[in-house]
């Protein structure tokens, strides 16, 4: 009897401990994109507009990219992939409107992605509403 208990014990421990890392690893990415992207806001109102599309600030983009692409194999286990999908639209897009030098539409869709990571990322924090 003894046994059973330790048993089911152990399993609700490793339970609540994959749930914990798994929560922190797919915030710390939404956080990550989040944060770069609000770095890159900052960059982008700063930027004269026929200055947006610089070979700079197109490899930012491009760099910022890839590095979601790296996160997002991980993700892809975790997520809803049509989650995964609308940020990947949202990152494309804000390439695009820096390639084309449209900052009203690179800083709308900057701040459309961040306010989407943000209210996403809140599907995933540990709390009782989630476990129910």
């Amino acid at each position: 009897m003894v046994k059973k208990w330790i048993t089911m014990i152990l399993i609700i421990i490793i339970l609540l401990v994959s749930c914990i890392l798994e929560s922190q690893y797919i915030n710390n990415s939404f956080k990550f994109l989040e944060n770069e992207l609000s770095g890159y806001k900052k960059t982008i109102e700063s930027t004269q507009e026929a200055e947006i599309g610089s070979y700079d600030n197109v490899i930012f983009v491009e760099n910022l990219h890839e590095e979601w692409h790296k996160k997002m194999v991980g993700l892809k286990s975790l997520i809803w992939h049509s989650g995964i999908k609308d940020i990947e639209v949202g990152l494309s897009r804000i390439a695009t409107y820096v390639k084309e030098e449209e900052k009203t539409e690179a800083l709308a869709e900057i701040n459309a992605l961040i306010d989407y990571l943000d209210h996403y990322s809140e599907d995933f924090i540990i709390s009782i509403e989630n476990i129910l």
